[in-house]
């Protein structure tokens, strides 16, 4: 769990766990998009489940360094 404080922006209050799932998702796109052309989907036997393990994977470390 994060140390940070809940983060009020007009009104709304968003706990700091939103702002790791943000990053690391915005890191997997980025991710994902210098994967797609390597060809490396075409060895993977299930997609979605290596996209899956590689946004939890990212999630992961960024909530350690949040952390």
């Amino acid at each position: 769990m994060s140390m940070l404080p809940v983060i009020v922006i007009f009104g709304l209050s968003f706990p700091p766990i939103f702002f790791e799932i943000i990053v690391s998702l915005m890191l997997f796109w980025l991710v994902r998009r210098l994967l797609t052309p390597t060809g490396i989907y075409d060895l993977v036997w299930h997609p979605a489940l290596f996209n899956t393990a590689l946004y939890c994977c990212l999630f992961y470390l960024v909530s350690r360094l949040f952390v």
